[in-house]
């Protein structure tokens, strides 16, 4: 399996950090970076758990079935929407400094770290949406809590239904940039 990605331990202690910071909810963000090579952790808020954020969700008629007879706390364990104030700041700032989205990452703190369903169809509706926003198709990745004491994370590829697992490499040398406050 080629590698590919490079990110660095650094930013990988950061967004395990965030996913346990988060926990028992989702985390979710962007890493960025150029021509493979992450450089940039950009935390996302989840907005799931706020009053009306579902209807503007991807979610299948199930999901938002399912959803609707948990709490706000308990949708947050199993759901993340991007708050979109904070995912154009990203943009923003990638372009400022030349930099390319190159993942769209989130937790799952309970279960393993492979796309769910939703997490399937909701990359799939996206595929559309990046090329409009000037912004390359990302790769996904999921670290899991399932094992608090060893977060498992995994890399992917999807397009349409297809998930294709992928390598990434963890490259110390990689100098990190500090991300914006």
């Amino acid at each position: 399996m080629n590698t590919a990605l490079r990110i660095p331990q650094s930013v990988l202690d950061e967004l395990v950090a965030h996913a346990r910071e988060q926990a028992p909810h989702e985390c979710c963000g962007f890493l960025a970076g150029v021509k493979g090579t992450v450089t940039r952790l950009y935390r996302i808020g989840n907005v799931v758990a706020l009053e009306g954020a579902t209807e503007h969700a991807s979610f299948d008629d199930a999901k938002m079935t399912h959803l609707g007879r948990l709490s706000p706390e308990e949708r947050a364990e199993i759901a993340f929407v991007m708050d979109s104030h904070d995912m154009f700041k990203a943009v923003k700032d990638m372009r400022a400094h030349g930099l390319e989205l190159q993942v769209v990452y989130h937790s799952h703190p309970h279960d393993p770290a492979r796309p769910s369903v939703t997490d399937i169809k909701i990359a799939s509706e996206w595929e559309e949406n990046w090329p409009k926003l000037h912004l390359l198709l990302p790769y996904y990745l999921l670290v899991s809590l399932q094992n608090p004491t060893q977060p498992d994370i995994k890399l992917y590829e999807i397009k349409g239904t297809s998930v294709t697992p992928l390598a990434f490499s963890i490259d110390s040398s990689i100098e990190p940039e500090l991300r914006p406050k």
